[in-house]
C-alpha cells in the first residue's frame, strides 16, 4: 500500500491490522474500550490524510498515531470513571484455577497503569511490542538517552510491585494475548 490510499485499499488495511492495532493500543491504555476508540481515531485520521500525504507504511503512520492520542489522552484524563472493584481472593490451590496467573497479571496492569504516560509508553514499546531503544526513540521523537532513562525508571516502578517480587520474570514474560486484548 503505498501512495495515496483508495478506499477498498484502507477497507482492506483496516479489516486485516484491526485486531494487532487494538492490541497495540490496550497495551498503551490497559483499557480495551478506550484502545478501540483510540485506534478507531487514529484510522479517521489516517483516513482524512490518506490522499493528500503519500504514506509508504501506513501500520506506522497509525501506531505513531496511537502513541501520541495514548499520551495526550493519559495527560487528559478523565477523573469522573474510577474502577473501585478489587480483584477476588486467589483460590486455595492455585495449579486448580483456570485463572492461574491472572492475578499477577491484573497486579502488573494495575502497576503500568500507575506509570506517568510517557514511562507506560516506553516500557510496553520495549517489553511488550519488543522494538529496539533506537525504534522507540524515533518513535516517539526523542533520544535514544530518553528511552532508556523512562525504560530503567518504569521498570524500577515495576519491580516494585509485589507480583513481580512473587515472579521476577513476569516483566519479560508479560503479552498481550488475543483474549486479553478482546476483552
Amino acid at each position: 500500500m503505498q501512495g495515496a490510499v483508495g478506499d477498498a485499499e484502507f477497507a482492506e488495511f483496516t479489516r486485516a491490522r484491526w485486531g494487532p492495532l487494538v492490541r497495540f493500543a490496550y497495551g498503551l491504555t490497559l483499557d480495551v474500550g478506550r484502545a478501540e476508540d483510540l485506534v478507531q481515531e487514529a484510522l479517521v485520521r489516517f483516513w482524512r490524510v490518506r490522499g493528500r500525504v503519500a504514506v509508504e507504511r501506513p501500520e506506522a503512520y497509525v501506531r505513531r498515531t496511537l502513541v501520541n492520542l495514548a499520551v495526550t489522552a493519559a495527560r487528559r484524563r478523565w477523573w469522573s470513571e474510577r474502577v473501585l472493584g478489587r480483584v477476588p481472593e486467589v483460590a486455595s490451590h492455585p495449579e486448580s484455577d483456570p485463572g492461574h496467573g491472572s492475578a499477577q497479571r491484573d497486579e502488573l496492569r494495575r502497576a503500568l497503569a500507575r506509570l506517568p504516560a510517557r514511562q507506560r509508553v516506553v516500557v510496553v514499546l520495549r517489553y511488550v511490542e519488543d522494538l529496539s531503544e533506537r525504534q522507540v526513540a524515533e518513535l516517539l521523537g526523542c533520544s535514544v538517552g530518553s528511552v532508556k532513562s523512562h525504560a530503567s525508571r518504569g521498570l524500577s516502578a515495576l519491580r516494585g510491585t509485589s507480583a513481580l517480587q512473587a515472579a521476577p520474570e513476569a516483566v519479560s514474560g508479560f503479552r498481550l494475548t488475543r483474549g486479553e486484548a478482546a476483552r
